[in-house]
């Protein structure tokens, strides 16, 4: 008893000053937004959710070394950190005024992926667009990359027209629906935490994660959608039922894209060949249906996902190595180097494929988990836009297959902020793309690279033994 309470102490401690340190945060919010904010505090705000990721690591820790810790204090704390940031403002953030116009454009008849908001703002004949205009100019002022097509799938659209019906343009009813997600995926992750078996108190490294909390919960980010379908196909998975986590997976592909990399990691094709023609063709088939709202107009520069995928970049020193490389290769051979961001692309795609296969078919013996960890992680990595609220997509699978060097990056990536306090310079690098973004990353990789390390000193040691 006096070991459990213990425990408890210290987790009610560590818990009581990350709610400290994230109500600071929520309390200069409103001087720290996207179109006016005052730059002196970004130093302030960073700080803070560093501190907080800190005491974090330690609740971690103490989780490790001692399981009696209470789950009912665990959950309490983890939503009394989201309801801070229930009125708050969102901090150097303006994503979710697309959500915003999209759901106003849905709820109105008009396809988001057909027309972009400029092309709203500079319509003078639709009556439509004219009604849009004087209910939501303000929004429509906001909207970030104007001149864009909406970049969001389907699915997730229709949770901006949701929002927008019950409420519209509310920060506050986006929240409720953002937490109410999160219940789903809270329920969903305690249920396939029991299922492998591992302790129900690994949920606090999804929700006390402060980079998560303040992603969705202050920025309100939609990433937090796709988690309970993703979870609700793992479980559907780990119970045998192969005929509907296809269709779980599919439906999270229709909230973001990256889900789509997970399919491979539920199947053996070469054990079961039939079952997983059937799987394939159901995926293939839902993905279809899904996007068929988006492949029906034409995709040109303006369509979102065509903008983002040519030549979106942000906080990506490794991609900004691949592009330096091709720009250089490029140059030797008299070849522009305007087409280094494809060939560059194109490389991190056949890399990322080629670490997927190798994941789910050359490490066998890595449980489900495991593998869509290494799989997204990798994603993140690699990635040429490595946002602190992408990093959210990892969190709830370090609650069952754990990494020192993913969960790292909770503390590292809020430096991500300092982009707004050093601001590119015309014709420089700058301090944040020279040094910033290498101090976020250098110490991860670090650390990955002697986790596997470990992982494969740990195999030798195995086959050595099974030898003997």
């Amino acid at each position: 008893m006096q070991k459990i309470n213990k425990s408890n102490r210290f987790l009610v401690l560590c818990g009581t000053v990350i709610f400290l340190l994230l109500l600071a945060i929520a309390k200069i919010s409103p001087q720290l937004s996207s179109k006016t904010f005052e730059k002196d505090l970004i130093p302030v705000f960073v700080s803070l959710l560093i501190a907080s990721s800190v005491v974090y690591f330690l609740s971690v820790r103490n989780l490790r070394q001692n399981r009696a810790c209470s789950l009912v204090l665990i959950i309490l704390f983890g939503f009394g950190f989201r309801i801070l940031f229930l009125f708050s403002t969102p901090i150097l953030e303006d994503d979710f005024y697309r959500y915003f116009w999209d759901g106003a454009v849905l709820s109105s008849g008009i396809n988001p992926y057909e027309h972009s908001p400029e092309k709203v703002a500079e319509d003078k004949g639709s009556e439509k667009f004219k009604e849009l205009k004087r209910l939501h100019s303000d929004t429509l002022e906001k909207v970030n990359h104007p001149h864009i097509k909406t970049i969001y799938p389907p699915v997730a659209e229709f949770f901006f027209a949701l929002s927008y019906k019950m409420l519209p343009v509310s920060l506050t009813m986006w929240r409720i629906i953002l937490i109410l997600f999160d219940l789903v995926t809270v329920a969903l992750l305690l249920a396939n935490l029991k299922k492998l078996g591992v302790p129900l108190q690994n949920s606090l490294i999804y929700l006390w994660n402060p980079l998560l909390v303040k992603e969705i919960f202050n920025s309100v980010h939609m990433d937090i959608l796709a988690f309970p379908f993703v979870l609700g196909a793992i479980l559907l998975f780990l119970y045998g039922r192969k005929r509907i986590w296809t269709l779980a997976l599919s439906l999270a592909v229709g909230i973001k894209l990256w889900p789509v990399l997970l399919f491979g990691i539920f199947l053996k094709p070469l054990k079961e060949k039939r079952e997983t023609a059937l799987q394939s063709l159901v995926f293939i088939v839902m993905l279809l249906i899904i996007f068929l709202p988006t492949i029906a107009f034409k995709l040109d520069s303006t369509s979102g996902i065509v903008a983002y995928g040519k030549s979106w970049q942000n906080n990506s020193p490794f991609f900004t190595m691949i592009l330096s490389g091709w720009g250089f290769i490029l140059d030797l051979f008299g070849i522009h180097s305007g087409h280094a961001h494809t060939y560059s692309r194109v490389s991190v795609i056949v890399v990322l494929l080629f670490l997927k296969f190798y994941i789910v078919f050359a490490n066998s013996s890595l449980g489900v988990y495991r593998k869509a960890l290494l799989i997204i992680g990798c994603a993140f990595l690699l990635s040429p836009t490595q946002f602190p609220w992408y990093y959210t997509w990892l969190i709830p699978f370090l609650c069952v297959a754990s990494s020192p060097g993913f969960l790292l990056l909770t503390a590292l990536l809020p430096l991500y902020y300092f982009q707004y306090y050093f601001p590119p310079t015309a014709g420089e690098t700058g301090i944040f793309s020279g040094i910033v973004v290498w101090i976020e990353f250098i110490p991860v990789w670090i650390l990955l690279a002697w986790e596997w390390w470990r992982f494969r000193i740990s195999r030798k040691t195995l086959v050595v033994h099974a030898g003997a």
